[in-house]
């Protein structure tokens, strides 16, 4: 992955999960088990996707097979938070199964530098819903080098009437993971009682809840994946 990204993703993307070797047997898993498993814990913390079951598993079963065949559960589960996050269809209906209100996920390798943040925040709204409401999102590049991709992206917004500012490390076209601090920083202000927790996809998405700290343990209880607050 490319060196922009700072320490904070790095190690969720190599050490949100314990370390596995599986045998070629363990590879070729029950996918169809393994996603009615992790609804059912999803659901047990208030993510109810079982609707979406069987979408979930025919977009999983049609990648290629021997992508599929190296995958292993966390990159699986992975796909499940992105797809629910993002939204999927399921085609003989075309209904569209989507849990943006719970589960944000984006891509930490932008396109569209100048608007990457706004894009963010917007995405975050929509699970801090009402308890924060965002307006006046600015972006500033005029100190960013897009030749050489460094330079200082400032970020400008208020946050339920309070003027907030950050200025974003640029390099290239990487989120600047010290925005998921600062924004978290605002976040306890307000003392809700939930914070942002973060993890990764197992690729290069970074995924995103708006919970409690005793949900966020119970979700790593249930599912083995280590929430980091952001």
């Amino acid at each position: 992955m490319n060196d922009g990204i700072n320490h904070l993703m790095r190690q969720l993307l190599f050490s949100v999960f314990l370390e596995e070797t599986a045998s070629e047997e363990e590879k070729c898993m029950d996918v169809k088990g393994f996603i009615h498993d992790s609804l059912e814990k999803l659901k047990a913390l208030g993510i109810d996707a079982v609707i979406a079951e069987n979408a979930l598993v025919k977009s999983v079963l049609s990648m290629p097979a021997d992508m599929l065949e190296d995958m292993e559960e966390k990159e699986i589960l992975g796909l499940l938070l992105d797809n629910l996050a993002i939204g999927i269809r399921e085609k003989e209906t075309d209904e569209l199964f989507c849990m943006s209100g719970q589960i944000y996920s984006f891509d930490m390798e932008g396109f569209g530098i100048e608007e990457m943040y706004t894009s963010f925040i917007e995405g975050l709204s929509k699970i801090v819903k009402d308890d924060f409401i965002f307006t006046d999102i600015e972006e500033d590049a005029s100190r960013v080098d897009f030749e050489s991709g460094t330079g200082i992206q400032t970020i400008r917004f208020q946050c339920n009437e309070k003027v907030c500012r950050y200025d974003a490390n640029v390099e290239y076209d990487w989120f600047d993971t010290g925005m998921l601090t600062y924004m978290n920083q605002v976040i306890k202000e307000c003392n809700t009682g939930k914070c942002l927790y973060v993890t990764s996809d197992g690729w290069q998405n970074c995924i995103l809840f708006y919970q409690t700290e005793e949900w966020a343990q119970h979700f790593q209880e249930l599912l083995g994946i280590t929430l980091q607050m952001a």
